[in-house]
């Protein structure tokens, strides 16, 4: 059983190290785009950021079932670490797929590009102004999503290693 515990602990780590990676083109892209001005640039960026989208989605996807296993396996579910830690992930998720939609999705119409609307791919439309695509630039939060992203990791990441309740 040591052997299969230390496997998923691996796996578990490395797909950690996955989603981090995935996902650093879009803390990237949300810092960059702050100050774009060029459409083509802007939406060669969102292409960027969009490319890695499946790999971040299923490295969370592991991460989330070999940590739920890993805690079966060690019986960690009286344990209130646990669950504070699959709040606090599943939390941050939820918060981080409302604000890419509710901002970076809807961004990605006015920019001319292909976007989805109720799970269907839909064709580029006209850009908008360029004051429109910097108003709507104006409004990301870049630093909000750094902040509670990265904040959120570090109390998970202190909460798997020291276990403290």
């Amino acid at each position: 059983m040591s052997d299969i515990y230390n496997w998923l602990r691996f796996i578990h780590v490395l797909a950690g190290f996955t989603f981090l990676m995935s996902h650093g083109t879009s803390i990237a892209f949300a810092f960059k785009l702050k100050r774009e001005k060029e459409l083509p640039r802007i939406q060669a960026m969102f292409d960027l950021s969009g490319s890695m989208w499946i790999i971040m989605i299923l490295s969370l996807l592991v991460i989330l079932i070999v940590g739920i296993v890993l805690s079966f396996m060690r019986g960690w579910w009286s344990s209130y670490w646990v669950w504070v830690s699959l709040i606090l992930s599943l939390g941050i998720t939820i918060w981080m797929f409302i604000l890419g939609q509710g901002t970076y999705h809807q961004m990605r119409k006015a920019f001319g590009m292909a976007y989805m609307q109720k799970g269907q791919e839909m064709e580029p439309e006209q850009p908008v102004s360029e004051e429109e695509r910097t108003a709507l630039i104006a409004k990301t939060r870049p630093w909000e999503m750094l902040v509670v992203a990265y904040g959120g990791f570090v109390i998970i990441l202190w909460l798997i290693m020291f276990k403290p309740f």
